[in-house]
């Protein structure tokens, strides 16, 4: 169902051209303002003077927030013109590195933080026990990991796959950030393979959430309202770093 047209398309992950698009449609849309957002947000009761790490930072909406809640913050994205966006928007007040997910982040030193937050990336990774031994190694004891993805069964719907328990490369089509379609890559995957590599990893699942649209959504979004309102669009989960017995 990816939406194809004989027009001219960005290259592939080229996040560089619609970087500043992304960030300004995202800060206020329906998704991630009304939907993602708030019930991420809600499962971090106290940052106060932790250190987190924002994995897949984005602009910086998320490293904002941590920062104005008095947490100490390290940013990574691997998208260079992302990591720019982040630093203007933090001016300084945390962090901010290129970094990519699907490598060590040596950089990083074992047990240095207390929480991990990762919002819509990890979908673009492939190999998520790695990721998540990085994580578990940079975590101190019971620290947390919390990340929100793309809904397995809604992945699985709205491309037409043939096999709910594949693991597989999706493309699509984005029509939201400017005149050309920006055509994106990432994967999709069953939960079982997401608890799996969690577990592999060293965590234990907390919380499994299903967001559901807030009011002001409602009120700015009507359409979308109704749709998040019966279609589950992203995951989000909780996990705790398992403590040494």
């Amino acid at each position: 169902m990816s939406l194809y047209h004989q027009q001219k398309h960005i290259p592939f992950d080229d996040y560089e051209a619609f970087a500043e698009a992304y960030v300004k449609i995202t800060e206020s849309n329906s998704h991630n303002a009304y939907y993602e957002r708030p019930a991420m947000l809600s499962l971090l009761s106290n940052v106060k003077f932790k250190r987190v790490l924002d994995a897949g930072c984005a602009g910086g909406v998320y490293s904002e927030w941590l920062i104005n809640h008095s947490a100490d913050v390290v940013a990574i994205d691997i998208n260079n013109k992302m990591v720019q966006l982040t630093r203007q928007r933090l001016q300084n007040r945390g962090q901010v590195h290129q970094a990519d997910l699907n490598k060590p982040l040596d950089f990083l030193e074992d047990h240095s933080f207390d929480i991990i937050l990762s919002s819509l990336t990890l979908h673009y990774l492939k190999d998520w026990e790695s990721v998540f031994k990085e994580f578990h190694r940079i975590l101190l004891s019971k620290g947390l990991l919390l990340f929100s993805t793309h809904h397995p069964f809604m992945d699985f719907q709205f491309f037409e796959k043939a096999d709910y328990f594949a693991t597989e490369l999706i493309e699509d089509s984005w029509n939201s950030f400017g005149d050309t379609p920006v055509r994106v890559r990432f994967y999709r995957r069953p939960l079982s393979a997401m608890t799996s590599a969690l577990n592999n990893a060293g965590f234990v699942i907390k919380k499994i959430v299903e967001p559901r649209p807030t009011e002001e959504c409602k009120l700015l979004y009507p359409q979308d309202y109704k749709k998040l309102s019966t279609k589950p669009w992203f995951l989000i989960i909780l996990a705790q770093k398992e403590s040494c017995s």
